[in-house]
């Protein structure tokens, strides 16, 4: 009976493919985390980790206060609130935030998460391969090496680096998008407006890296757009629907860029030609698998044998190997990249960030041109599907297994039970304001002259209150972080400034703290109300998202009648 019951498990998921290749996504979820992340509840403490569990908190603790859509973070800093929500999306840690508030550990919260975007990665990446070549097994091979794929993993396990690991997410699915209007149906153009806005609410950077390799297969293609000249008018349609979509991350961040200076509009910390490797070094790193530029062997193997082999590709796979090994030369110091210092080429400060291109161009290819490099012999293909997940599967593992050895960087559980949000703002604290010196407890006020009376101070989230008698004018300094957006205002017959940036106090350089000037007697309250620039740019995207939806489902109805 027990036979009979195996047997009729087995048959149900050799008629639903999608089952069996679900089922196998969420076994290589969780294996490609276990042994760093999950085993003796302890995991390798990335380099972002820090930054981006405060993010998570932050986001918790602001739904927890009825901010649903939270421009500062309260938690980071100790309270003083960091502009995370205007610098960098957040819309996609609300998974882990709703965990949070659910009562999970925050550090259990994570976890899960990330659990939960290794199995979408793999999804949307089968998914977009079939979509353009409606062939599963081919889809399944691609998902697995590019959700497996070194570089990836080093971005989930080494790097902690939400953002980019979140792109590289759906990266596939901004592919078929510019496909489908260079090569396909561009009246599908909506769908490269979803993915690259998608691409932006998860990172910045990473939406820069696209737009290049968008740039790249356009000149690859301009023969072709310039006799076809409506995709390129489906392309710009693409672009303008795409910043609609994200005109409320987007508007927020250059409104508060041009508002004051910030530390990332300094000096930059990094430099592309600095961090910039050779190509051996790059090739030592993925022989050793572990560093946070570690590509991989197998990727690496097939970018040049697949560059051997480009005779035999189609045509937009010729493009992408290409285009691969494009990306691959500027990752490398060989590539003049002094050349862009001062450009806005040098915020993506690492030209390693240029392998998520490598990756998926190697591996779409690899994927598709099996056959191609295999023709006519069925059993060196199954020999080499069969190879393939082997390595992959190896891989994985050695690399779990050589940072679960690391003591430097391997940690208990227990050790985030307590989180210090004020040490923890990501490397070089960027969206400080420039040239802040000092800090300060977050209920804390500096008040000068002290010859003013302060009764009945309270906070209760990013809201001051308090009652106030001044004979002259004072300057009061809060212990919050200067951004446009504060306001301010009094009951009672005395006056208040507006909100501006503090100066000296005593011997010290308050500047970048929240400071009001009052005089009389009065009940002051000072919160963040947000900027009218926030408030209509949100108003956009929202109408510019239920516009698409429910032009997508319009669509989609009279296509069903018809």
């Amino acid at each position: 009976m027990g036979e009979f019951k195996n047997n009729s498990r087995i048959l149900v998921l050799s008629k639903r493919p999608l089952l069996l290749y679900y089922s196998v996504f969420l076994l290589l979820s969780f294996f490609s985390i276990y042994f760093v992340m999950i085993q003796n509840r302890q995991l390798f403490y990335g380099d972002d980790l820090g930054f981006h569990l405060g993010r998570i908190e932050g986001v918790a603790i602001a739904f927890i206060k009825g901010d649903y859509f939270p421009r500062i973070n309260y938690f980071l800093t100790g309270g003083m609130g960091y502009a995370t929500g205007i610098f960098y999306p957040e819309i996609f840690l609300y998974p882990a935030a709703l965990l949070r508030i659910s009562g999970v550990s925050l550090i259990h919260s994570y976890v899960i998460y990330v659990f939960l975007i290794n199995f979408l990665t793999f999804v949307i990446a089968y998914h977009s391969f079939d979509y353009l070549k409606q062939a599963p097994r081919k889809s399944l091979l691609f998902a697995v090496l590019y959700g497996l794929s070194a570089y990836r993993l080093s971005d989930v396990l080494y790097r902690a680096a939400v953002g980019e690991y979140l792109a590289l997410m759906v990266l596939p699915f901004v592919f078929v998008g510019i496909h489908l209007i260079i090569f396909d149906s561009y009246k599908k153009w909506y769908v490269l407006s979803i993915g690259m806005a998608t691409l932006f609410m998860a990172h910045l950077l990473s939406s820069g890296i696209m737009i290049l390799f968008i740039f790249s297969l356009l000149i690859c293609n301009c023969v072709r757009l310039w006799h076809e000249k409506i995709r390129l008018i489906a392309l710009f349609k693409a672009a303008g629907v795409t910043i609609l979509l994200v005109a409320v991350f987007l508007c927020p961040m250059i409104e508060q860029l041009s508002f004051q200076h910030l530390r990332v509009q300094d000096t930059p910390m990094f430099y592309l030609q600095k961090m910039a490797e050779t190509p051996l070094n790059y090739l030592e790193t993925a022989v050793k698998n572990i560093r946070f530029n570690n590509i991989g062997l197998l990727v690496l193997f097939f970018l040049i044998l697949l560059a051997i082999c480009m005779i035999k590709l189609s045509s937009e796979n010729k493009q992408l190997i290409g285009i691969s090994l494009l990306f691959f030369y500027a990752s490398t110091s060989f590539f003049p990249h002094w050349l862009f210092h001062e450009t806005l080429f040098n915020s993506i400060q690492f030209p390693w960030r240029y392998f998520m291109i490598v990756t998926f161009g190697v591996l779409w290819v690899l994927a598709d041109s099996l056959d191609r490099l295999v023709a006519k012999r069925q059993g060196a293909k199954a020999v080499l599907y069969i190879l393939l997940f082997v390595v992959t599967l190896f891989s994985t593992f050695d690399m779990e297994q050589k940072l679960k050895r690391s003591t430097r960087a391997t940690v208990d559980y227990s050790y985030f039970e307590q989180v210090d949000g004020s040490k923890e703002l990501g490397f070089g604290e960027e969206f400080l304001p420039s040239g802040m010196e000092n800090w300060m407890a977050p209920t804390g006020l500096l008040s000068e002259p002290t010859t003013i009376k302060i009764r009945n101070m309270s906070r209760s989230y990013s809201t001051f209150f308090l009652d106030y008698e001044a004979p002259e004018m004072t300057n009061l300094i809060f212990p919050l972080i200067y951004y446009k957006g504060y306001e301010v205002k009094i009951e009672g017959g005395g006056t208040v400034s507006k909100v501006h940036d503090a100066g000296r106090f005593k011997d010290g350089n308050m500047h970048g703290f929240v400071e009001v000037t009052v005089v009389g007697n009065g009940k002051l309250t000072l919160w963040y109300a947000g900027t009218f620039v926030q408030k209509m740019s949100f108003l956009v995207t929202s109408i510019a998202w239920v516009g698409m939806i429910g032009a997508l489902l319009w669509s989609k109805k009279t296509e069903m009648k018809s």
